[in-house]
């Protein structure tokens, strides 16, 4: 986010929640941008459910707070289960590390998380940001053309990060014999 913000020549967001327009315009945008990309690209990760448990002080207008793994990319659902063993969907906000809602007694989550979270390439940063660049110039600077522009290049940068990673998962072995392994194998 802050890249994106100084990128744009605006000011960098220095806290969670530091009630900016800039902080409330990538917060609002920023999962959309997230998930939408990690469920519409070509990227090896997977979606796992998991019980939260670990109770934190409430924020944003929520008395309860659960950690979320650490393996997690974006947390893509909350909910509780109710006293009858059915599913309630429920308000929910999420920062970094947690997840905000009203249940004392915990919660479940759905969330993406891949091999590697920490590691997101290089292409796939630059096109979360480039995204978030065109969000900025449109919402808060109001110039169209150059949002137009900047998301194009955001889906250059996803494309190119795209196809890489089913590079990554192709079938072919990552190593092939040369001619010397090769001639010890034989038969004959």
């Amino acid at each position: 986010m802050n890249a994106a913000l100084l990128a744009q020549g605006q000011l960098e967001i220095v806290s969670e929640n530091d009630g900016s327009m800039e902080y409330r315009t990538m917060a609002r945008n920023w999962p959309g941008v997230v998930e939408a990309e990690l469920e519409d690209g070509a990227y090896f990760f997977t979606k796992q459910e998991a019980e939260l448990v670990t109770r934190v002080p409430g924020q944003y207008e929520f008395t309860d707070g659960y950690v979320v793994p650490s393996s997690a990319l974006h947390v893509r659902n909350a909910w509780v289960i109710s006293d009858t063993g059915s599913k309630v969907e429920v308000d929910w906000v999420q920062d970094s590390t947690h997840v905000y809602l009203n249940s004392a007694d915990g919660c479940w989550i759905e969330y993406a998380v891949c091999a590697e979270p920490d590691l997101w390439s290089a292409n796939f940063v630059r096109g979360v940001q480039k995204r978030m660049e065109a969000i900025i110039s449109r919402a808060i600077k109001e110039e169209f053309g150059e949002a137009a522009q900047l998301d194009q290049e955001a889906e250059m940068y996803f494309q190119r990060a795209r196809t890489n990673s089913s590079k990554a998962r192709s079938a072919k072995p990552f190593y092939n014999k040369g001619p010397i392994a090769s001639a010890r194998n034989r038969r004959g």
